[in-house]
């Protein structure tokens, strides 16, 4: 047990070293200010906008800025123009909290009229606005946008007050109540302006005189302008857009918003001093489907590069959260508790074309599309593969027997049907090859994304002829090389492959899992790099098998009496390095994946080594687990706020009082997960899989696949791990069952690959080592 106490600390010690030497330097020169920030947003501007013909205007000013892909993810799935500015203006997810469905009529009072802010405004929300049932998902909101909002104050109260909004503990308006000033130009600004603590000046639109616009913003260090003729740029019905009125076509919307950003420009270059322009893409519009939006940043220390920031930790990513910290720092202010967001930095790496820049932003926001959109199906396709691995399990290697009340006749049909031992032969032959490709699907999901599928002419088909190619040569490859002779030798390489490629990719920046089907986005913003939640019930779950197998390897070498020593040792000397690669903030930034990890290793050192298993000691190992991330996260935290990963602000988030609200939201979202992904049913084929393997009498009981009794003792050992890791895993992170549900995928058909092994095949009598897996539960 001292062994294991001591691998305990040191592995704790690992991790803050490992933190630390990750951490990146923090910068040594002062943050470069401006007067003034003047924010645009263009609800529906995405990159492929963009000419220098057609939208001269913006082509200049993406050439002299800092510019990058812009996810635009507010407290809904589906950000709205409404959304979109709430989000800005609080720096935080928010929502617009306005019904979803089409909104009746709400009657002016007879002796009140519309203004502009005056106290002649009625207090409702919305001025008469005929009530239309055709509006798209954005519909309604372009529609409020355009002719309500007649008390932007009310708005944003009832914005704070959405339990949405209070979920990921937004404060709206929160940029604008920190500057103290704001002037506004366009409705939907105004949901982003006016707090409680604001001096508001809202206008329809700035003055058409330069000079007497530039009077105007020059009274207040904040203003925000709304361009929206692309609102207008759809047509989703047959003769109206989704405001109801005359549809624009889209190069004429883009023209008239070039039109007016040149405007703008020349106001802007009349004003003395620094000014930070920050061009936002700011929502969805029309039919709402969510993607990336341009962002561009000109002005001091923005104007050139890729654009990015911590709370992405990528280029050329940024959020749209992100706005109002570049504005703050901007100013030289500090940034509210409430913020989630990260000040905007620039980063090397921007093609010095930008034509080739911006070709490298359009299939950026491709290759997150076709991920958004065809992640649904894939988890789908994943049940039905894994019900067919098991169902074909049933059939071909047996181990159930049929209900006691069956009737006599049916039990007399079904042995004159039982197949006999040459078609059993047969099947099991044909069983083996489905399942290593069953198993080796998840990881092929990674090395897909080295082939430039969004390239192609239909991305979507291209992506998955990709993964079926790379499912069979990582099958092929398990199959067909010198280690099939060995009896584990074709599950060991899926296992080996599966740990191995989120290993490389991490380590080499992450490449393979963005818009991986089982990596992330950046449209849903979860996670920009690192592992994300699904690949550690991969990688870390491959890796403790492999570390069970290289346990066994080494206790059968070790001098008489010292397998068990030998085993334990291996067994952290695996697990450090995968636990410390999991959370490094550098590195894998996985807070749920080094709770989940580290007690599934410490009670594989402790079945192998021989060491009994109690409920204390348990206890003990899930302590050394929030030892070993508390230790990162206070390091991470130690670091500049505009460096820290996640781990680092959900300890500032702490000490700010608002740890809760992070965790219910995360409580939330892993039931909904629950309750609404696909990835759940993975779940009850795997139950279904359980109950027929382990039953009393069922395939996994005895010796699977004819191992040694030792082999076998292992094999169990590495499981009951796995099964400790994945239960801490999906009670800690937001994905929740989906955790354990992926690790499934892989599991399972590699345990029906293993018990539709031939009898008295290859390595049926091997060597007897001594390894033990004693430890009990008691």
């Amino acid at each position: 047990m001292r062994a294991l106490r001591r691998a305990a600390v040191g592995l704790v010690a690992v991790l803050a070293v490992l933190a630390g030497l990750t951490a990146p330097a923090a910068a040594t020169d002062p943050q470069a200010t401006a007067e003034r920030v003047v924010v645009v947003g263009v609800p529906g501007l995405t990159w492929a906008d963009l000419d220098p013909d057609g939208t001269p205007e913006l082509w200049q000013l993406a050439g002299e800025s800092a510019i990058g892909a812009l996810s635009v993810r507010a407290a809904r799935s589906t950000t709205c123009v409404l959304d979109g500015w709430a989000t800005l203006g609080a720096g935080n997810r928010a929502r617009w909290a306005g019904r979803a469905d089409p909104l009746p009529p709400v009657p002016l009072p007879e002796d009140q009229t519309e203004g502009a802010g005056t106290a002649t405004d009625p207090p409702g929300l919305f001025d008469t606005v005929p009530e239309d049932t055709t509006l798209s998902y954005c519909g309604l909101q372009e529609q409020v946008a355009a002719v309500g909002l007649a008390d932007p104050q009310a708005a944003v109260a009832l914005i704070a007050a959405d339990e949405s909004t209070v979920r990921f503990g937004a404060q709206p308006a929160a940029l604008a109540d920190t500057v103290g000033c704001a002037i506004t130009a366009g409705r939907a600004a105004t949901v982003a302006a006016a707090g409680a603590d604001t001096l508001l000046t809202q206008l329809d639109q700035l003055p058409a005189d330069p000079a007497a616009a530039a009077d105007l913003l020059e009274n207040c260090p904040l203003s925000m302008i709304s361009l929206d003729p692309l609102v207008d740029a759809g047509i989703p019905g047959v003769d109206e857009t989704d405001t109801g009125t005359d549809p624009l076509s889209r190069p004429a919307a883009l023209a008239a918003v070039d039109t007016s950003l040149s405007a703008l420009r020349a106001v802007l270059d009349r004003l003395p001093g620094p000014t930070l322009l920050l061009l936002e893409g700011v929502s969805e519009v029309n039919d709402g489907r969510p993607q990336l939006h341009v962002a561009m940043a000109h002005g001091p220390g923005l104007d050139g590069g890729w654009l990015t920031s911590s709370s992405t930790g990528r280029a050329p990513f940024v959020q749209l959260i992100d706005a109002a910290p570049t504005a703050l720092a901007a100013l030289g202010l500090d940034q509210p508790a409430s913020m989630n967001g990260q000040p905007m930095s620039t980063a090397h790496g921007r093609p010095a074309e930008l034509s080739a820049a911006v070709a490298e932003l359009e299939d950026a926001n491709s290759r997150a599309v076709v991920h958004y959109r065809s992640t649904g199906d894939f988890f789908w396709a994943l049940v039905l593969t894994l019900a067919v691995v098991v169902g074909l399990g049933l059939l071909v290697v047996g181990g159930w027997r049929a209900p006691r009340r069956t009737p006599e006749r049916v039990r007399r049909w079904a042995a004159r049907h039982r197949p006999g031992p040459v078609t059993r032969r047969r099947a099991r032959r044909f069983l083996r090859p489905v399942c290593l490709v069953a198993a080796s699907l998840p990881v092929a999901t990674y090395l897909a994304s080295l082939v430039p599928w969004e390239a192609s002419g239909s991305p979507r088909t291209a992506l998955a002829g990709t993964v079926l190619a790379a499912t069979l040569v990582v099958a092929l490859v398990a199959g067909a090389g010198p280690w099939r002779r060995h009896r584990t030798g074709p599950a060991l390489v899926v296992l080996g492959v599966t740990a191995l490629v989120p290993v490389v990719d991490v380590l080499t920046g992450s490449h393979l899992e963005l818009d991986g089907l089982l990596g992330y986005d950046a449209i849903v913003a979860g996670r920009f790099t690192g592992f994300g939640n699904l690949t550690f019930g991969l990688m870390p779950v491959a890796a403790l098998l492999l570390a069970a197998a290289a346990a066994w390897w080494a206790a059968r070498r070790a001098p008489e009496g010292r397998g068990e020593r030998r085993a334990l040792v291996t067994v952290l000397a695996v697990g450090v390095p995968v636990v410390a690669l999991v959370g490094a903030p550098g590195l894998g930034r996985d807070f749920g994946g080094v709770l989940g990890a580290v007690p599934g290793f410490l009670l594989l050192a402790m079945l192998l080594g021989g060491i009994r298993v109690t409920v204390g000691r348990l206890v003990v190992v899930l302590g050394v687990a929030v030892v070993a991330v508390g230790a990162v996260a206070v390091l991470d935290w130690s670091r500049p706020p505009s460096e820290r990963s996640h781990l680092g602000r959900f300890v500032a988030q702490l000490l700010d009082g608002q740890a809760w609200t992070v965790v219910s939201r995360k409580a939330e979202a892993n039931l909904g997960i629950l309750l609404g992904s696909p990835l759940a049913y993975t779940l009850l084929v795997a139950a279904v899989a359980a109950l027929w393997l382990l039953r009393s009498g069922g395939p996994l009981r005895g010796r699977p696949g004819g191992l040694p009794a030792d082999q076998v003792a292992v094999l169990r050992a590495g499981l009951l791990a796995v099964a400790l890791s994945l239960v801490v895993s999906a009670a800690v992170n937001d994905s929740g069952v989906a955790v354990p549900a992926t690790s499934a995928t892989l599991l399972v058909p590699l345990l029906v690959w293993l018990v539709a092994a031939p009898v008295g095949g290859p390595g049926a009598s091997g060597d007897r080592v001594s390894v033990s897996a004693r430890g009990s539960t008691d």
